[in-house]
């Protein structure tokens, strides 16, 4: 109840009953919920795939497929939306649609969902609103960097590591030595994921601290999902020495 307790008081509500904020909460949150935007200073609102909408999204990807390939045994349809519901990752396929969008406002983001998933937003609401303590736990274990703009592709996500590497190096965080870096893209659970792993010329004993300091460095361009209940961050990072790795 701690975590419920510090939702509460994020949103504004810290005597308010969770699920009194559950109820007053605009409609794009629940659609979205429990990580899927991020409202910015200026009041617009960006909007990111939960877990959930990845998820939804492939298993419709894969219909799709296989209904220009006319294969035999294909999910089609209700028997489709009834597959995805008994899994729990049923999302309206025009509500996956608006990922990557921006909103100039909440109320203009509230009214985009209501138009094009107005009645599973209610069914989502109720959802909530059955366990309304936990569902306001899970949104406080989620988090966005100030500076997240959606997970990089792989040429973009190499640059900004390798940026993050030099600034550490210049602001004397890390040794300047030389370095390999390799990034593994992991899309198998909905919302693509990076690896990266940084194989630096020093001995075990002068990495130290470099780990850490990398990951930290990250954290205004990375994102944490919810997963099973579980964060889980979009970018890892881990540091060995090359000679080790060799």
């Amino acid at each position: 109840m701690v975590i419920a307790e510090r939702i509460l008081a994020r949103l504004g509500a810290p005597r308010r009953s969770a699920a009194a904020v559950i109820g007053a909460l605009p409609p794009y949150r629940i659609a979205l919920w429990p990580d899927g935007w991020q409202l910015d200073a200026d009041g617009s609102v960006h909007i990111f795939d939960t877990h959930c909408m990845a998820e939804a999204r492939r298993w419709l990807e894969v219909a799709d497929r296989s209904a220009r390939g006319q294969a035999r045994g294909g999910l089609y349809g209700r028997d489709l939306e009834r597959a995805m519901r008994m899994h729990g990752i049923y999302v309206p396929r025009a509500l996956i649609g608006l990922a990557g969008r921006r909103f100039a406002s909440e109320e203009v983001a509230s009214v985009a969902v209501q138009l094009v998933a107005g009645d599973w937003v209610g069914e989502r609401r109720r959802q909530l609103l059955a366990a309304p303590a936990q569902a306001l736990a899970e949104h406080a274990l989620a988090w966005s960097g100030s500076r997240h703009a959606g997970t990089p592709d792989a040429q973009a996500a190499k640059v900004l590591v390798a940026q993050l590497i030099r600034q550490c190096i210049d602001e004397g965080l890390l040794p300047d030595a030389s370095y390999r870096l390799d990034a593994r893209c992991d899309d198998g659970y909905g919302v693509r994921r990076w690896r990266f792993r940084v194989d630096m010329d020093l001995a075990p004993d002068a990495l130290r601290g470099v780990e850490d300091a990398l990951n930290a460095a990250m954290i205004p361009y990375n994102r944490a999902v919810m997963r099973d209940g579980a964060p889980v961050p979009v970018m890892t990072l881990s540091v060995r020495s090359r000679a080790v790795a060799a």
